[in-house]
């Protein structure tokens, strides 16, 4: 006889599901009870304790019922921001290296102007040599 332990995972993940369903319904009434559940969502301890303070005062304008619907958007606000951040990141990043590249590229051209005028002064001494040899005679 073989044993089925599937209904028992089904049922260990239904009793968490309607807790953390019953924890959504209780509203937080304290600061530190929505940075608490700010953090559950997922926002990091920085952004967690600068927002908690604003959803509190923000729950209190709207009224009871409305905390899920304010951490589930400061949850997507900060995702969104933290996007946003890795997006700018990003392009610091690819600025800095075009003005490396750019440095670079600068101090090449710098060399190949030093040697463009050494040439011109080679081939100017050159000009004036034979000049010179044309006028003389030779006998």
């Amino acid at each position: 006889m073989e044993w089925n332990w599937s209904w028992l995972f089904g049922r260990k993940e239904g009793v968490a599901r309607a807790a953390g369903a019953r924890r959504a319904h209780l509203e937080p009434s304290r600061v530190e009870d929505w940075e608490a559940r700010l953090i559950e969502e997922g926002v990091s301890d920085e952004w967690a304790s600068r927002l908690a303070q604003r959803l509190e005062a923000q729950h209190q304008q709207q009224g009871e019922g409305s905390a899920q619907a304010l951490i589930l958007g400061a949850v997507a606000a900060t995702e969104m921001q933290a996007e946003a951040h890795a997006w700018v990141e990003r392009n610091i990043r690819d600025v800095k290296e075009v003005e490396r590249l750019l440095g670079a590229f600068t101090g090449e051209l710098e060399k190949l102007d030093e040697v463009l005028e050494v040439l011109a002064a080679y081939a100017q001494r050159m000009r004036t040599r034979a000049d010179r040899k044309a006028r003389h005679t030779l006998h």
